[in-house]
């Protein structure tokens, strides 16, 4: 993804379906993330880690590799790339996380904070609901 500016982030996108973020069963107490979702948080880390190694280069590379989509003076940066990972439902067995579950997830979620964004397709359309409101429809 590319946003306004020409920087360039990460996207990975898996398939919205329930038990992808959570593992059902317990770690003393805690609830740990399923193979899928740390999987695709494997993924990401190694996708901008590869990104910000290949420094100017890369962006020569990606700037003409898609010239023809870009406005024409916009250039690819590579400046401190993020990752935004969709995954999987708030649900875990068939219900609605519990209140424990959402906190481990949060924790989760702000532990890789400064490099990605993992959001759950639910939360998804709360954003996208959230933003309709505010614009007034």
């Amino acid at each position: 993804m590319v946003d306004a500016n020409g920087n360039l982030d990460v996207i990975e996108i898996k398939k919205p379906f329930d038990d992808k973020i959570l593992r059902k069963s317990l770690y003393r107490d805690n609830s740990i993330p399923t193979s899928e979702l740390s999987g695709s948080i494997m993924q990401a880390e190694k996708y901008l880690f590869h990104l910000s190694k290949w420094g100017v280069k890369g962006e020569e590379t990606l700037t003409k590799k898609y010239a023809a989509e870009l406005p024409k003076s916009m250039k690819i940066r590579i400046s401190n790339p993020k990752a935004i990972i969709i995954v999987g439902r708030d649900q875990i067995g068939g219900a609605e996380m519990s209140g424990s579950q959402l906190l481990d997830f949060e924790i989760i979620k702000r532990k890789y904070a400064n490099m990605m964004d993992i959001i759950t397709y639910d939360d998804l359309l709360r954003r996208l609901n959230n933003t309709i409101v505010a614009l007034g429809g």
